[in-house]
Formats: structure tokens, sequence, C-alpha cells
């Protein structure tokens, strides 16, 4: 008997103290991992965050340098024109126009340019036949690459600067309508090319994304998400002759005869906010640099800063400096 209640004592399971000990390592054990896997999926949604800031930040400079890079392509001979005329509406042919919201508040960027598939920039005004354009019919030296429809602008009209529309094409002849003065001026015939060849969209910052608006209706539509603020600079060289910026000034410097052949570059910036806001104070700098600090020859830095207004979504900057190599004022 007594070796059977010997064995029987050796099987028996664990105390209540031994249980209660192994639960509270458990239990300790569990929130460890618990708060590993919170602090973990904070870190993660952070990251997801910023990455599609990133992204949109990124989206929104590449469409804005898409475009500039290539403003004012065969707008050069219109640089005599102040504005072009289509109909009821005007534009400036300047390849782009930066206009001002002020500190604090995005600006906006008009941008045009050419783009015919042709890729033909125009053709001379011929005066070998006598009238280089009768009130409907453009002479010219060629007419390759000319379809009809297709929109073109004489810098020789009366009135100046219209926007007419293809309406025959022979080898040395372009008919045309609206009816326009005829003249006997020498001049250059600029192509505009078919329905959507040419290109004037203006960029803006709506409620909760970069907007865009195109010729020639400007119908306002979202073109990327999230991004909060648009500032834009032009680049100055100190002379018509040379190719170096030396300041930046912003859109409220207006486009002058006497300063628009220093513009060579444009220098954008942009805002992009993560869709979410988080539970806790984001640590970032507000306000928060639009463009990296860079002294010009008046001394100046031409700081441009956003004051964050929410303090719980994270906001990036970016920025980039689109040299100008088919604008109007090109030497």
């Amino acid at each position: 008997m007594p070796s059977i209640q010997t064995a029987m004592r050796r099987q028996r399971g664990f105390s209540l103290i031994e249980m209660l000990i192994g639960l509270t390592i458990s239990l300790m054990g569990l929130a460890a991992v618990s708060s590993m896997m919170m602090t973990f999926s904070k870190k993660r949604a952070a990251i997801t965050q910023t990455m599609a800031t990133q992204d949109n930040g990124v989206m929104a400079l590449y469409r804005l340098e898409r475009d500039i890079s290539q403003a004012g392509y065969g707008l050069a001979p219109l640089q005599g024109c102040a504005t072009v005329t289509d109909g009821a509406t005007s534009f400036v042919p300047y390849p782009v126009i930066i206009g001002d919201g002020g500190t604090g508040v995005s600006d906006t960027i008009t941008v045009k340019g050419t783009n015919p598939a042709s890729g033909i920039p125009g053709t001379e005004l011929s005066v070998s036949g006598g009238n280089t354009m009768t009130t409907g019919q453009y002479n010219v030296r060629s007419s390759v690459g000319f379809s009809v429809g297709d929109k073109v602008v004489a810098t020789t009209l009366i009135p100046a600067c219209t926007l007419t529309t293809v309406t025959s094409v022979s080898a040395t002849a372009i008919g045309y309508t609206p009816a326009l003065t005829a003249s006997s001026l020498p001049g250059y015939l600029v192509y505009f090319g078919a329905a959507g060849e040419f290109f004037s969209r203006s960029y803006a910052v709506g409620t909760t994304a970069m907007t865009v608006a195109d010729y020639p209706a400007y119908v306002t539509n979202n073109l990327v998400d999230d991004i909060v603020f648009l500032k834009a600079q032009y680049g100055l060289s100190d002379t018509v002759a040379t190719n170096v910026v030396t300041s930046w000034v912003s859109g409220s410097t207006a486009l002058t005869s006497a300063n628009v052949g220093r513009v060579i570059a444009i220098r954008v910036g942009v805002v992009a906010r993560s869709s979410a806001r988080e539970n806790e104070v984001i640590d970032q700098p507000n306000p928060l640099p639009v463009f990296p600090e860079m002294a010009d020859s008046s001394g100046g830095t031409d700081v441009v800063t956003f004051p964050i207004p929410d303090t719980r979504s994270r906001y990036r900057a970016y920025s980039t400096i689109i040299p100008l190599k088919n604008v109007i004022w090109t030497r």
C-alpha cells in the first residue's frame, strides 16, 4: 500500500500555484507579442501612407515636368503677338505663365505649345505672287504637312495674330476661314496642328487634388489626388545673352518685354498629403520647406514654405528645376 500511494503522489498534476505562475508568464508573453504586433502595424501603416504620398508627389511633378519641358514648341514666331485670338477667346502665347497665389496659397501654372503629328512648325508666307494673304487664302512657300481642319496663325494679319482653320491645301496656297483683311507683307504661318495637337493647360490645386484644365473649354478635372500645395518660380538670367539662372522670382513678377527674354528655367514644388489621418501627432517640420534653400544674386534665398494645417496627416514636399528649351524668347 505505501508503494502504491507513493506512485499516485508522483503522478498528480500541477498545483494551483504552479498553474497561476504559468498563466502569468503566458499572459506576459502574449502582451509582449501584442505590443510588437501593434507597433509593427503602426509602422506598416505609416510606411504605406508615406509611400502613397511619395507616389502622388512624384506623379504630380512628372506631369508638370513633361509639359513644361515641351512648353513653347512651335510658338517661337509668335513672340510679336501680345495675344492670339480665337473667335471670342484669346490667350497670351508665352509658353509658361505663373499665376501667383500669394504667401501660403497655391499658384497656377499655364503651359502652352504644339505637338503636331506632322512635326512641322509652319512655313514662310510667300510674296512672290503678290499678296501673301487674300481674304481667304495664304500664299506659302510650301504646304507640306498641312491638312484641312488644321489650325494656323499668320504673323502678318489684319487683325493680327488670329487663329484660323485650313479649308483647302494646294502646293503653294492654303485656304482658310474666317476671312481676314488681305496683306502683302512677308511673315510666317505658324502650324498649330489638328484638334488636340495645340495644348494650353492650366494646372492648379483644388480641394483634394491637383487639377488640370485644357484648351479650349478649360473644364477643370482632378489629375493627381492628395496634392494640397503648388508653387512655381521663374528662373532669370542677368541678361538675355546669358544662360545661367541668377535669381528666382515668383509669379507676382509679371512677364514683360524687359524681362521675358531672361526666363530660362522654371522651378516647381508640390506638397502631397497622406490620404488617412493618424491617431497621434506626427513629428514633421512645420512650416514645411517646399524649395531647397538656394541663394541668388540679390542675396536672398527665395525660401517658400507650406504651413501644415493638420498635424495628424503626413506631408511631403517635392520640387524640381525644369530648363526651358523651346521658349519663344530663346536666343
